[in-house]
């Protein structure tokens, strides 16, 4: 339908009237993307096709409804249309061939003028060469204009055109995109006048187009715009079948007053939607107000007060809804608000009663700490939980949250429940016991997986024979430090260095996981206390070099560790004195020595010259094994390191004149270049740098052997 005759429309506006767009083809529609996607499934070994069956579709309708509109007088029947929307005359026309032909004509005209009318706030009106039911199916409708298929949100306003997301990158695309060039066509007419003769994709930006109605024209136009294809080809072949320069010139001025008026018609309807939007979103600010007023109102009158409410994401889906209340909606929210209530009273009687319990967990603290010292026997005293596991034996659980947990924990009422406590007590510490086991058991399985085999079952005799041993080694993830220790040792540092956190928490992990969640919720890889990894093999090494048996005690390398007889012969100056040393810790300075030699290796470039590779001084085999077991008064031979007076002073100049720890520069230019952000940064120490130069690259300490680097 058209207002105007064809003997009317100039020849520069018939250009973009008639055209239409073209589908999206198969392979890049919905449902080619769907098919696309099921076969790339079917490739996958063990797929199996889901076929969905059809089901009928259910019309909700009673047929015969519109029946009595047919002999309705028609001066009253046209009085009812005229007070319609223009989606309800899109609506009614699609219903019957009837009312069809009686709106899809130039006389139902005013019927679609006082149907844009009845629209608040109101429409601009309809622009001239289009038809009105095409206007309000681009406004309200969704369906695509191209393919005919539902729920196509891509609406260009400037050609008054509603496509799918396909069709839309098929019929719109910039400018720069499209191939504009031609022989007959100047590269300046392209890039600058082409531009303005074509109706591009309009945007609204209030602050801009508010402040300058003109804003938005042809002139504005580029050729990295978004214009619409099939316009494209039309302007084009037109302009090139115009003979002379007042024929282009005429043509020219036509087409940029006509694309001036489409675009600026374009922006007046995106303000438009945007007003409608505002005021669609203020209303239901002003119902939703005045529902969650009425609700709490009505809850008032019921004999809940505000100490009552919630404050869930359930309690706000019921209050926080933009529809106003009646009485249909009180009575299908009233039972959902009071269950709330009422849970929100148990939640509060249940936080209460954890904040009691949590302060007789309190009082019992030091009541555990002397019930360890004087009922655990010496050599399980170690082993026993801490605090925090304590309170999680059924016996206190049970002593705290009687009555309410009102009652206080004294000693009097733990001494009571002494043997059942002790009995407890010693069933936890078998249990961490073999959960150490079995740590040193997965260690080895991930070491070995050749040798993996099930967990067996071992007697408390068997247990204690396998923590006792010097390859028994663990580790603390929760400290910085990670020097590897004892059974003993790391059990006694867990009760009295985290003795608020669980033993242990969710371990053991499990081996097969849901890889598809988020990364935050797959299972921690190791558990805070484990063994260490490599700590065990790398153990056993050092008493094959020594000539000691496997099962030699930790307890008699860590004797011979403290005595110096047991000694890293680097002499690095991060090792402490041989009385605060132990076997632990010549264990786990090895292992980060090696890890870091194992990692420079690899960061060095292809074709390295490997007489300029670093050193590695600590082999754990061989007659150049880096641990020595001396015998009764023998020296241990040393690397000397030492520097001069005036080496040392100058290199701790330099230090002091960057407050950024030091790389090696040997290092550091050593590496491949995507590496060197990464070369270990050293400590501020002379001794130190003089140590890494001796014995990693054996050169002598200078000013030039260091560097600052971000």
């Amino acid at each position: 339908m058209s207002s105007h005759h064809s003997t009317d429309i100039p020849g520069y506006v018939a250009i973009s009237i008639g055209l239409k767009p073209r589908p999206a083809s198969h392979w890049h529609s919905r449902a080619g993307q769907a098919e696309w996607k099921e076969e790339k499934m079917s490739w996958k070994p063990g797929y199996v096709p889901v076929k969905k069956e059809k089901k009928p579709k259910v019309i909700r309708m009673r047929a015969g409804r519109l029946a009595d509109l047919m002999d309705m007088p028609l001066d009253i029947f046209l009085e009812i249309l005229s007070h319609l929307e223009p989606i309800d005359l899109i609506r009614l026309s699609r219903s019957s061939k009837h009312f069809r032909s009686m709106l899809m004509t130039r006389r139902a005209r005013y019927l679609w003028d006082a149907a844009f009318r009845n629209v608040d706030p109101q429409i601009p009106p309809c622009p001239p060469y289009i038809s009105s039911p095409r206007y309000a199916a681009a406004l309200f409708d969704h369906y695509c204009f191209a393919c005919g298929i539902e729920r196509s949100t891509n609406t260009d306003f400037t050609h008054i055109l509603r496509l799918c997301a396909p069709c839309f990158k098929t019929n719109f695309k910039p400018g720069n995109e499209l191939a504009l060039r031609s022989k007959r066509l100047s590269t300046e007419f392209v890039e600058k006048t082409l531009p303005t003769l074509l109706a591009s994709v309009v945007y609204y930006y209030p602050p801009l187009h508010d402040n300058n109605p003109g804003r938005g024209g042809a002139t504005n136009n580029c050729i990295y715009h978004t214009f619409y294809v099939p316009e494209v080809k039309a302007v084009i072949a037109t302009y090139q079948s115009l003979q002379t320069p007042e024929e282009q010139q005429a043509f020219i001025a036509g087409r940029r007053a006509y694309v001036d008026e489409k675009q600026l018609h374009g922006i007046s309807v995106l303000r438009w939607l945007s007003k409608t939007y505002r005021q669609k979103w203020a209303d239901e600010d002003e119902a939703r107000k005045d529902r969650k007023e009425a609700m709490l109102r009505k809850l008032e009158a019921l004999g809940y007060s505000g100490a009552d409410y919630p404050d869930n994401d359930a309690w706000k889906k019921i209050l926080d809804q933009p529809r106003r209340l009646t009485d249909r909606i009180w009575k299908a929210a009233r039972p959902k608000l009071e269950a709330l209530i009422k849970q929100k009273h148990e939640d509060d009687r249940q936080a209460e009663f954890e904040a009691r319990l949590k302060e007789r967990y309190v009082e019992f603290r030091p009541i555990y700490e002397e019930f360890v010292h004087a009922v655990v026997p010496q050599h399980l005293r170690d082993f026993a939980p801490n605090w925090t596991d304590a309170c999680r034996l059924p016996c206190i659980v049970e002593l705290a949250s009687s009555d309410g947990g009102f009652p206080r924990v004294t000693f009097d009422r733990v001494a009571a429940i002494d043997a059942r406590l002790a009995t407890e007590v010693l069933d936890s510490i078998y249990q961490i016991k073999r959960d150490l086991v079995e740590m040193l058991h997965r260690e080895h399985c991930r070491v070995h997986p050749r040798d993996a085999q099930p967990m067996p079952h071992l007697e408390m005799e068997q247990v204690d024979a396998e923590l006792a041993k010097a390859t028994s080694l663990f580790v603390c993830h929760r400290c910085p430090l990670q020097i590897a220790a004892s059974a003993s040792q790391i059990c006694l540092h867990w009760r009295t260095e985290h003795p608020e956190l669980k033993w242990n928490d969710g371990w053991p992990i499990k081996e097969i996981f849901d890889r598809r969640r988020r990364r935050s919720e797959w299972p921690e890889p190791r558990p805070w206390v484990c063994a260490m990894p490599y700590g065990p093999s790398l153990a056993k090494r050092a008493l094959d070099t020594f000539g000691l048996p496997e099962d030699t005690p930790f307890a008699l390398l860590d004797d011979l560790a403290r005595q110096g007889r047991l000694v890293c012969l680097c002499r690095s100056p991060q090792l402490q004195p041989p009385r605060e040393s132990g076997w632990g810790t010549l264990i786990s300075h090895v292992h980060d020595e090696q890890g870091w030699y194992q990692y420079m290796s690899d960061s060095l470039p292809r074709g390295y010259p490997p007489t300029t590779r670093l050193i590695d001084n600590h082999v754990m085999s061989g007659p150049n094994s880096c641990l020595k077991l001396l015998e009764g008064g023998e020296q241990a031979a040393f690397p000397d390191y030492d520097v001069p007076a005036t080496t040392a002073a100058e290199v701790a100049a330099k230090l002091e004149s960057d407050r950024r720890k030091p790389t090696c520069a040997s290092c550091h230019y050593m590496v491949r270049e995507d590496r060197q952000r990464y070369v270990r940064k050293m400590k501020r120490d002379v001794a130190y740098l003089a140590h890494h130069m001796k014995t990693r690259h054996d050169k002598v300490l200078t000013e030039r052997s260091i560097m600052f680097t971000d």
